[in-house]
């Protein structure tokens, strides 16, 4: 939630000194040992101003812009948020503890397209076939030139954005930056009580739920430190940068930490800007190329190398349907 009422640059919390802050909250536990204080609004704000500013710290020591940093966190107006590490924990609860629901056993199929199924419902139709083809045209030399660079058929290319953002269509509805820092502050079990409480026997599991979140807040903190250091150096703002509750951005929805191993510069100016066609479909040409795309690889071979990019066979095998029926368009 935001707070109205922050309107000062939160930065003002790193005028205040961390030993005056322990200093206080020695003297109140002292006093009240045996008596319940309920926490104001105030303290709550101020306890999450400083878990900010502890993050800004550390990435400070590593390293990261320290004025752009700074100037980042100062426009975070609002406490972390307990959605993606919630999302996260609950989703490897329940793989690892609750019943799952009998489903019926599904076949691989074989196609009129030749391509196994089942496939991602409502995606392959002519009618997205031929969306991805108009887009393929509209931006024909971005996809001319990645084809050409790394071997990618442009139908691949297009089915993938397809199925990732809708041709970019949805980016997602989240700021990468805000869900990345807010992960990697969220490390106990007390910080998401509303996702823990709704987990069947997770009181007698905190251990090892703790274990999973401070796993999970060590990677998103890695996370955050790349997508900062490819926003920087690229003149991006953090804030305005959209993506899945995750992180992952751009119309190829990369995460940052494949930025620097994946990502080109498509059209040449000197810019890694992964909201722009040109170096989207770039990058994630380079991507599949990097992880053994080439040309006459065998369907399982194909398969193979986009599960390297999403690792289930539907997603796979939805997007070379895709593109094989943009293909076979009249």
């Amino acid at each position: 939630m935001r707070i109205s009422s922050l309107h000062s640059i939160l930065f003002g919390f790193l005028a205040l000194s961390l030993s005056a802050c322990s200093a206080r909250s020695t003297t109140t536990h002292a006093n009240t040992e045996h008596t319940v204080i309920p926490i104001s609004i105030d303290d709550r704000q101020q306890s999450w101003q400083q878990t900010w500013q502890n993050l800004f710290l550390k990435l400070q020591k590593d390293g990261l812009n320290d004025a752009l940093t700074r100037k980042t966190f100062s426009s975070l107006t609002m406490p972390p948020s307990s959605v993606p590490m919630g999302i996260k924990v609950r989703e490897l609860y329940s793989n690892a503890f609750l019943p799952k629901p009998k489903a019926r056993p599904q076949k691989p199929i074989e196609t009129k397209l030749g391509i196994p199924g089942p496939w991602f419902k409502g995606v392959v139709t002519t009618a997205n076939a031929r969306a991805c083809r108009d887009f393929m045209n509209k931006h024909a030399v971005a996809f001319a030139k990645a084809e050409l660079n790394y071997g990618v058929p442009s139908e691949v290319a297009a089915a993938l954005l397809f199925v990732e953002t809708r041709l970019g269509g949805y980016l997602g509805k989240h700021n990468a930056f805000y869900m990345l820092a807010s992960m990697s502050v969220t490390r106990d079990p007390s910080d998401i009580p509303e996702y823990i409480e709704k987990l069947q026997g997770a009181d007698g599991r905190l251990d090892w739920i703790r274990g999973k979140m401070e796993t999970k807040a060590d990677w998103a903190y890695a996370e955050l430190k790349a997508l900062l250091s490819y926003c920087y150096a690229n003149g991006i703002d953090p804030l305005e940068v959209k993506g899945s509750v995750y992180g992952a951005i751009g119309l190829c929805q990369f995460m940052p930490s494949n930025i620097s191993l994946y990502a080109v510069d498509g059209n040449g100016d000197g810019i890694i800007d992964l909201f722009t066609v040109d170096d989207a479909v770039a990058s994630l040409s380079n991507y599949l190329r990097r992880n053994g795309w080439k040309s006459g690889l065998s369907l399982e071979r194909q398969t193979r190398v986009l599960r390297s990019y999403n690792a289930m066979d539907i997603y796979a095998h939805t997007i070379l349907a895709l593109a094989k029926t943009i293909r076979q368009l009249k």
